[in-house]
């Protein structure tokens, strides 16, 4: 399948995603960032929803979805969040399943955590059965994840009268479903893009890195050595 295009319905959802959900999940994310750990998902999707109404975000929680097979039923499941198209001065293309997880620790991006997209695939092809238009025509849908600075030692290890900030945001991707049956999906925005620290690449990858970078890397065999000399060099990221 080719690389899918994005159109002006895209553009639309995108900007509605950065400029008016993100900055709320970021609020929400920073706010609860040390205080909150994996157990707590309600306390931030209840703190969402709050802040989404008082911006004016026409949105519901916990939407019950029957989940299907083709066309074999299996039992329903809750959505954490939809937002409606119908929007206050902005008619969207369509309405936006969001689902959210709040079990990863750091603010980059860079997660392992499939539950929620695939959570997420399914309810937009579940809502395809769904005798709610609004459902059965949403062909978007978030992954968000909120950030946090939980530690069980980070207070026992800072230095007296230091001051503890909260400076945590969430990671948001934006999907679409780009064919009719809702079975095929695009990542068409994320928040903050990955970065994987060299240390993580394998001797191979690290010895492809140096010559990209044009050094000598003659004589060096262990990945210890590969890994200083790319460093030394600045370079610290694949």
């Amino acid at each position: 399948m080719n690389d899918y295009k994005p159109n002006k319905e895209d553009e639309l959802i995108i900007s509605f995603t950065k400029e008016k959900l993100l900055p709320i999940a970021n609020e929400v994310t920073n706010f609860f960032s040390h205080w909150t750990n994996s157990n707590e998902e309600d306390a931030l999707q209840r703190a969402f929803l709050y802040e989404c109404r008082k911006n004016d975000i026409k949105i519901t929680r916990e939407v019950a979805i029957t989940q299907y097979y083709k066309d074999l039923a299996f039992p329903e499941k809750k959505l954490d969040f939809f937002i409606f198209p119908d929007q206050k001065n902005q008619l969207l293309s369509s309405g936006i399943f969001v689902e959210t997880k709040a079990d990863h620790k750091t603010d980059t991006g860079i997660t392992t955590n499939l539950d929620g997209r695939y959570q997420l695939f399914q309810y937009l092809y579940s809502g395809t059965h769904n005798p709610d238009d609004n459902l059965n025509n949403a062909d978007y849908g978030i992954f968000l994840e909120w950030g946090q600075a939980h530690d069980t030692g980070q207070f026992r290890n800072i230095d007296l009268y230091s001051i503890v900030e909260n400076s945590v945001g969430a990671y948001i991707e934006l999907w679409k479903a780009v064919n009719k049956e809702k079975t095929k999906f695009a990542k068409i925005y994320q928040s903050k893009l990955s970065t994987i620290p060299i240390e993580n690449l394998t001797v191979e990858e690290l010895k492809n890195k140096c010559k990209e970078n044009s050094l000598v890397i003659t004589g060096l065999k262990n990945k210890s050595d590969f890994v200083q000399l790319l460093q030394h060099n600045g370079i610290t990221e694949a």
